[in-house]
């Protein structure tokens, strides 16, 4: 009995959680319809700051910000929607098309990396898991069945290679902690080619603009990547947005 009382909490634990989440994104998106998009912005953020991960809360609340003219917002919000659904047309799309209103540079992937944007985080280590769970399944049917050993173990290489695929793609996503995104959120921004202010300035920065962290100075400044150039920003004028 206790332990059925402790599912049905749960259970109602669940209910009021989506319940929760339903009603003020239900509201957020009808302001959002009317065109009150300060008020949406406001909804969707109240959302996130209660800690709900929805990429449809970042891609509203990107959508928002864009109407509202905020392109750093915007851009913040499409990069966080597209992480959680890399393949997305729609996130794709209004990404660039945001980057290309602030005249910003799309992020340059090679092929390794396109291969492996096909599918998020969460997407890859289910793809491990399940090939894992294949392999183990087809080389123990081998040792089983003698007859059908040879042909088993040699099925059992595709689950093997996808492995190592989603092996690769989810690093490909780790390599975001180490050298995480950061969207520039104040104008007037200009990469230096040193960690310190007075320091030669190399190339500007345009508002809304996503770089790649190279590395990192203990007095706030950060190396940035940015259209295949290299330079040094102090953190007052990036945002993070890497997971």
């Amino acid at each position: 009995m206790k332990k059925r009382c402790h599912t049905i909490a749960a259970l109602a634990l669940t209910l009021l959680s989506a319940s929760a989440f339903e009603a003020p994104f239900h509201e957020a998106q009808a302001a959002y319809d009317a065109g009150r998009y300060v008020e949406a912005r406001a909804l969707y953020e109240g959302l996130l700051s209660n800690g709900v991960v929805n990429v449809e809360v970042h891609y509203n609340l990107a959508n928002a910000s864009f109407k509202k003219g905020d392109l750093p917002q915007a851009v913040w919000h499409y990069r966080k929607a597209w992480y959680l659904s890399p393949r997305d047309p729609d996130i794709r799309a209004n990404l660039h098309f945001a980057l290309n209103t602030a005249g910003a540079a799309a992020p340059a992937a090679g092929l390794p990396q396109r291969i492996f944007n096909t599918a998020s985080t969460t997407e890859w280590l289910q793809v491990a898991i399940g090939s894992y769970l294949l392999f183990t399944l087809l080389v123990l049917l081998g040792i089983l069945i003698r007859p059908a050993k040879r042909v088993l173990l040699q099925i059992s290489l595709i689950p093997a290679a996808l492995i190592l695929v989603a092996a690769g793609g989810w690093w490909h996503w780790h390599g975001l902690q180490e050298h995480p995104e950061w969207v520039v959120v104040k104008s007037g921004a200009t990469a230096l080619y040193g960690p310190v202010d007075g320091s030669t300035a190399h190339y500007k920065l345009p508002l809304a603009a996503l770089v790649r962290q190279q590395a990192v100075d203990p007095k706030g400044w950060v190396e940035v990547q940015y259209d295949g150039k290299k330079g040094w920003i102090h953190q007052d004028y990036i945002r993070p947005v890497s997971p």
